[in-house]
C-alpha cells in the first residue's frame, strides 16, 4: 500500500506515516559461525560474535504492507498474524516501502541454496523495554549447500513456510552491508529486533 492509500485509510497525515514507520522499525542481525547472547551496557539482548564481541546490525524498511498490516490487526480488530519467518534473498536489490509478500521485489532463497527445505520460523521473545527479538532463540538459521551471495534479509508473515511463497505480509526487508558470500555448510543466523517508541 502506497503511503498516500495509507493516510486515506486511516486519516493520518504523511508526517505521521513516517513517524509510525519510524516508532515500528526495527533492525536485522546476521552472522556466519557463532554468535553469543549478551547484554550490552543498557542491559538490552544482542548477538555478539564469539571472536569480535562486535554485533552486527542492518537498518530495514518497514513496508507499508507492514504498517497497514500491524494498524488493522491492533486498532481496527482485523485477523493477527501470529507466525512470522525469517529468510534472505539472494539478489542485489534496494528494498522499498512499497514492496510486499506478493510481490517482494527479491528472489528468496531456495533449497537449492540451502540444506534447510523451509523458512525458519521467527520464535520472538517476550517484549522487554519497548522492544522484542528472537535472539535468545533459536534463532532462524540456514546452511549454505552450495556458493551463493546472501543479499539481504526479510519477515514474512502468514501464507506458509514455503520458500516463494507469496501469500501473507513483507514486514520488512534489509540489504545487507556488505553482502555475505556464503560457501558450502557455512551458517548464518538471522535475528530481528523489533523496537517501539512513544515519540
Amino acid at each position: 500500500m502506497q503511503t498516500a492509500e495509507l493516510q486515506r485509510k486511516h486519516e493520518l497525515t504523511l508526517l505521521e506515516v513516517e513517524a509510525l514507520r519510524e516508532r515500528m522499525g526495527g533492525h536485522f542481525t546476521t552472522q556466519r559461525g557463532l554468535w553469543v547472547p549478551r547484554r550490552n551496557r543498557l542491559g538490552k539482548r544482542v548477538l555478539l560474535h564469539e571472536l569480535t564481541h562486535e554485533p552486527v546490525r542492518h537498518p530495514n524498511i518497514v513496508t507499508n504492507e507492514g504498517l497497514d498490516n500491524v494498524l488493522d490487526a491492533y486498532i481496527n480488530a482485523a485477523t493477527q498474524i501470529t507466525i512470522w519467518f525469517l529468510t534472505g534473498f539472494t539478489d542485489n536489490i534496494t528494498p522499498l516501502a512499497t514492496h510486499t509478500a506478493a510481490a517482494p521485489g527479491t528472489t528468496e532463497l531456495t533449497t537449492t541454496d540451502v540444506a534447510e527445505s523451509v523458512r525458519e520460523t521467527y520464535n520472538a521473545n517476550a517484549a522487554s523495554g519497548q522492544s522484542m527479538d528472537n535472539v535468545a532463540g533459536p534463532v532462524a538459521q540456514y546452511t549454505a549447500d552450495q556458493a551463493f551471495t546472501f543479499f539481504g534479509a526479510q519477515l514474512i508473515g502468514g501464507g506458509t513456510s514455503a520458500f516463494g511463497n507469496t501469500a501473507g505480509v513483507l514486514w520488512s526487508s534489509s540489504l545487507l552491508s556488505p553482502s555475505i558470500s556464503m560457501v558450502t555448510l557455512a551458517t548464518i543466523d538471522l535475528t530481528y529486533t523489533f523496537v517501539s517508541s512513544d515519540q
